[in-house]
């Protein structure tokens, strides 16, 4: 690694850990597509999505954020990565591989949820371990939920550098009641699920005893509630924060922009509370455009309706 290229990546805030996906959005459904059943969505859009939605909202709210991504010789992955350079993300971290990278997802997009279908290229695991250690970031972004060792691993490099974690959830079939899941929340700062993946995880329907049963296990949990808000609780303080009114168009990353609001909050040193307010200008803005970045605001936009 050349002198210039450490000066650079130590101006990093954020390290996202994730993959690209290429979206197919569907939109304007009449009804969920059935068996024997054909369905004519109104509209219909291509675009970027996985980690380039978290990446593009942060570097529109200005934070010097790290991606490192492969892409493979495919059309998807090279419309994505043309997209991220369009951008104006930071490619540094981009590896071009030999062969294709598919990552694709098919999203029916509905006023208040949506549904995925996806298909992916089995890829090596990215080792984030190293890029940690040399980029010191102040937080470490997790798009999913990681288990077991690949999380311990990222988590020990994290508290080498004295960065916090934040792991979002993600699909996923999973229960509170696996040692693994239970582990895996211990190691985090901030858990973050939608209130459809908490209730799942939980097995509970009661969002009170949801962010209860969350909270035996990580130091602190952000349930965000779509319209309604979010609801955030660690051992000290419990609130609710109320969404701003959106003219819904596409819910796609629109957890993925209230992530990054967040992270933007705690990076300036906000408290808690403002920082669930930006949180939520961040992931209402962004449904009111198709994908998860169409309309992922920039940070004069976000402070200006704060």
């Amino acid at each position: 690694m050349t002198k210039d290229f450490q000066k650079q990546v130590k101006k990093y805030d954020v390290l996202i850990v994730g993959r690209y996906f290429c979206d197919l959005v569907f939109s304007g459904l009449p009804e969920f597509p059935r068996l024997g059943h054909e369905v004519y969505s109104r509209d219909f859009h291509l675009v970027p999505g996985g980690v380039y939605t978290p990446a593009v909202a942060l570097h529109r709210l200005g934070i010097h954020t790290a991606w490192p991504c492969q892409f493979g010789s495919d059309p998807f992955s090279q419309f994505v990565k043309g997209e991220a350079m369009r951008e104006g993300l930071d490619g540094s971290l981009f590896e071009d591989l030999g062969g294709p990278s598919l990552r694709i997802t098919a999203a029916f997009s509905f006023k208040d949820e949506r549904a995925f279908l996806s298909y992916t290229d089995l890829l090596p695991k990215y080792k984030y371990q190293n890029l940690i250690e040399e980029i010191h970031p102040k937080w470490v972004y997790i798009t999913h939920l990681v288990l077991g060792n690949e999380l311990e691993n990222l988590v020990a490099a994290s508290r080498s550098v004295n960065a916090r974690v934040y792991m979002d959830c993600q699909a996923h079939s999973h229960s509170i009641k696996e040692q693994v899941i239970q582990e895996a929340l211990k190691k985090v700062d901030i858990f973050s699920p939608n209130a459809a993946e908490a209730k799942k995880i939980t097995n509970e329907e009661n969002l009170k005893s949801v962010m209860n049963e969350l909270l035996q296990y990580t130091p602190a949990v952000i349930v965000k509630d779509g319209v309604t808000g979010c609801h955030y609780q660690d051992a000290n303080e419990v609130m609710d924060v109320k969404g701003i009114a959106a003219d819904v168009l596409d819910t796609t990353g629109a957890g993925d922009n209230f992530n990054c609001g967040f992270l933007y909050g705690q990076i300036h040193g906000y408290s808690i509370e403002r920082s669930l307010r930006i949180a939520n200008i961040c992931g209402g803005l962004s449904t009111q455009g198709y994908g998860g970045t169409s309309t992922a605001p920039t940070e004069s936009q976000v402070l200006q309706l704060l």
